[in-house]
């Protein structure tokens, strides 16, 4: 079942690149094609990827072009001959199906196979380009400028947590009342952002122990 909505398909590229910031950085031959983004945005794996607790290395190779290696014969297509060949898998052949549905023109199809890879922000531009995404582009921008003031009042608060665990400060509404007041905070949220900073900086301590643990062995 193929899902070719625009913003479903931006979605899925979104949620994923923020679950893992890298997937889609790579550089060079290993960044996969556009066509490939949205064939596996259009099939709902990178849904999976996104609620994934790691890639694991299957799903890195999919990400990294190297699904070929995983896939059987009859789910390769070849374009050309000899070493100059270029082949795509089921991933890249959905996207191409799938780029000509939502409407995208001959330019941005040649774009979305051209190696190395057009990048996931490149295509999240196409799709909002759209004329179909008109009212749907006020909803994005939205979100990531709640995105960008979440981020900075979680830094604003990182600072005061910081001083607080320094200097063995209580985490009372009284400690952080200039970042509420400078950030438009309540004490709700800042408790909120508080807990997610406590678990963080327990997990790096579990991390750093199980390192130096298995460093000790």
């Amino acid at each position: 079942m193929l899902d070719n909505n625009p913003a479903y398909l931006f979605d899925a590229i979104e949620a994923v690149t923020v679950a893992y910031p890298k997937t889609f950085t790579r550089l060079g031959v290993s960044r996969p094609i556009g066509a490939v983004v949205l064939g596996l945005a259009a099939t709902g794996r990178l849904d999976a990827l996104a609620k994934a607790d790691a890639e694991g290395s299957v799903a890195d190779r999919i990400l990294t072009g190297d699904d070929l290696t995983d896939l059987p014969a009859e789910c390769i297509a070849t374009h050309g001959t000899g070493k100059n060949a270029r082949k795509f898998s089921t991933y890249a052949l959905i996207g191409m199906h799938v780029a000509a549905q939502v409407g995208f023109g001959q330019a941005i199809l040649i774009d979305l196979g051209k190696v190395p890879g057009t990048s996931a922000a490149q295509v999240q531009k196409f799709l909002t380009d759209l004329p179909s995404m008109a009212d749907y582009r006020a909803e994005i921008e939205a979100r990531r400028k709640a995105a960008a003031k979440r981020a900075a009042d979680v830094a604003a608060v990182r600072l005061t947590w910081k001083f607080a665990e320094k200097f063995k400060a209580p985490h009372t509404a009284e400690t952080y009342d200039d970042v509420m007041s400078e950030r438009g905070l309540t004490w709700d949220q800042v408790r909120e952002i508080i807990a997610a900073l406590t678990v963080e900086a327990d997990a790096k301590t579990l991390a750093d122990a199980a390192e130096e643990a298995a460093a000790n062995a």
